[in-house]
């Protein structure tokens, strides 16, 4: 490694990300050391990110109020913050997630108002990190290159594909339905978390004309019960061990003997990523191929209340969910035409949509598209895990190169882990994660430095 340029800007920790992510681990690194830190978010509106820059009030979070927490060691944090300012909302509530980020712009406020001014918000998007034997250099569009001890990539989700017409690959902008007549046609690609989004927010505008949700099995989360239900006393260490269709029949032997399944997965939450390091890579493919839609169900489960407007909708007949493939044709200014393959069927059924949204989910792959990935991957600083799902890092989350070897300088947080820690899209995972990182960042620069740190008054 070649040493980094001298730079005009310096701090100890860059974060390189301002979305949910990077806003968890800029508010640990500040309440628990005096370390300098750089949130570097390419948007203006720091700590929202995909999920919470929602302003539909239909968007709820998934996770009551009890468990969505930003800081591992004050388990109450988000429940007494909205015993202030959330209105009539409590611990038992899905609280809307436009509220959620308000309680996360909160938190960057406070993080901001408590460092002293260690802690700095800079706007622009990093175009390039290097990473050398004495620290870290970020070219930023727009602003001075930065200089670090050390850096963080909590870049987030991207979305499933490229706007083109009347076709819409980002589902989270708010112009993926907008300028729609009320009784237009409009195909949803996937069934899962995003399209329910999507639903949700179509059904919030009064859209009344027909709403097709396709996936390649047609499967819809499941939704929580209306009230929080005790986990089971129940032994599960049998499903940490086995093959994948013997950990599968023993959790079936569970539910058919009488323990609800609800229950059984609420035991199994905190122990999500035990069972999956437990995979050899063999049985991660099998899971990834044949298990993760049903898992997806049973573990993302939706609001009461959405599962209500899901069966609403569905009952009138203005949300049919199909199971099949599709291929995109024509795409139109106004109208896109698509050819359907029913599952189970050879017939193509051509059909002509007003609008079509790719719901599929975000993505957190290696990308050579995005500037960023292609830089790293040029200067052989970053690879695709095994399975390609996100970034490949060691055991402590450090970025690991081309040839192999973990960087001393460079680490990963939230979704682009997902390729280690395949939960890692929701706030109780990613918490702990970033309580984690910040824990050993700050003692990777208490000593060999010279720096010195402490906690923060």
């Amino acid at each position: 490694m070649q040493p980094v340029p001298s730079l005009p800007s310096s701090v100890d920790i860059a974060i390189v990300g301002g979305g949910a992510s990077g806003v968890l681990l800029a508010a640990q690194l500040v309440r628990k050391s005096s370390l300098r830190i750089a949130l570097v978010e390419r948007g203006s509106q720091p700590a929202l990110g995909v999920a919470y820059s929602t302003r539909c009030r239909g968007h709820l979070l998934n996770v009551r109020a009890s468990d969505m927490t930003a800081l591992v060691d004050e388990p109450d944090h988000f429940v007494e913050w909205l015993a202030r300012d959330g209105g009539s909302l409590g611990r038992t509530d899905f609280v809307p997630r436009a509220d959620y980020g308000r309680y996360l712009k909160d938190l960057l406020a406070q993080s901001l108002k408590r460092s002293d001014g260690r802690l700095r918000v800079v706007t622009g998007d990093v175009t390039a990190v290097h990473d050398g034997r004495d620290g870290v250099g970020l070219d930023i569009a727009g602003q001075a290159p930065l200089r670090a001890h050390k850096a963080v990539l909590a870049t987030g989700h991207r979305p499933p594909s490229a706007d083109s017409g009347a076709y819409r690959g980002n589902p989270w902008r708010e112009d993926a339905i907008a300028g729609l007549a009320p009784d237009a046609s409009v195909l949803l690609i996937g069934t899962s978390l995003t399209m329910i989004d999507v639903l949700i927010s179509l059904l919030e505008h009064g859209h009344k004309g027909p709403i097709i949700a396709l996936s390649r099995r047609g499967l819809v989360p499941y939704r929580h019960p209306p009230a929080p239900m005790p986990s089971p006393t129940l032994d599960t260490s049998d499903l940490f061990a086995g093959s994948l269709s013997q950990r599968m029949a023993r959790f079936r032997g569970r539910v058919r003997a009488g323990v609800e399944w609800p229950g059984l997965m609420q035991l199994l939450r905190p122990h999500n990523n035990e069972l999956w390091h437990g995979l050899d890579l063999e049985q991660r493919r099998r899971f990834l191929r044949h298990l993760r839609p049903w898992w997806d169900i049973h573990r993302h489960r939706v609001a009461p209340q959405i599962g209500e407007q899901i069966d609403a909708a569905r009952a009138r007949g203005q949300l049919s969910i199909v199971s099949g493939r599709i291929e995109i044709g024509r795409t139109m200014d106004d109208e896109v035409e698509v050819t359907i393959i029913r599952r189970g069927s050879t017939d193509r059924e051509v059909r002509s949509f007003d609008r079509v949204v790719d719901c599929r989910g975000p993505r957190n792959e290696v990308d050579v598209r995005v500037p960023l990935h292609a830089q790293l991957v040029k200067d052989g600083l970053l690879r695709p895990d095994a399975l390609n799902q996100g970034l490949d890092i060691a055991e402590d989350e450090a970025l690991i190169s081309r040839e192999g070897t973990p960087s001393d300088n460079l680490f990963v947080l939230g979704p682009p882990t997902r390729g280690r820690y395949t939960e890692i899209v929701a706030i109780p995972d990613i918490r702990i994660q970033a309580a984690a990182i910040a824990d050993q960042l700050i003692a990777r620069l208490r000593e060999p430095s010279g720096l010195v740190v402490g906690p923060a008054a």
